[in-house]
């Protein structure tokens, strides 16, 4: 069995790969929340800036714009 192996005060620990895997995959949806939420939060910042004109354009009305820009970053 491949193992990695870590130094740590208490002794040697060892994880395998599926733990390591775990971990890894734990991490990559982090970061991948951590970019949607701000990714989302820029978007909303940018349409709060936009005119009238420009959301009428879109199809949408101040009052869309505003809902969307209240929610949560977390929040689709």
């Amino acid at each position: 069995m491949n193992t990695t192996s870590f130094k740590s005060g208490a002794g040697l620990l060892r994880r395998t790969p599926a733990a390591s895997q775990g971990a890894r995959g734990l991490m990559n949806r982090t970061i991948n929340a951590l970019l949607l939420w701000n990714e989302r939060a820029r978007q909303r910042q940018h349409l709060s800036r936009l005119d009238d004109r420009l959301i009428k354009d879109m199809g949408i009305t101040r009052a869309d714009v505003e809902a969307e820009v209240r929610k949560p970053f977390w929040k689709s």
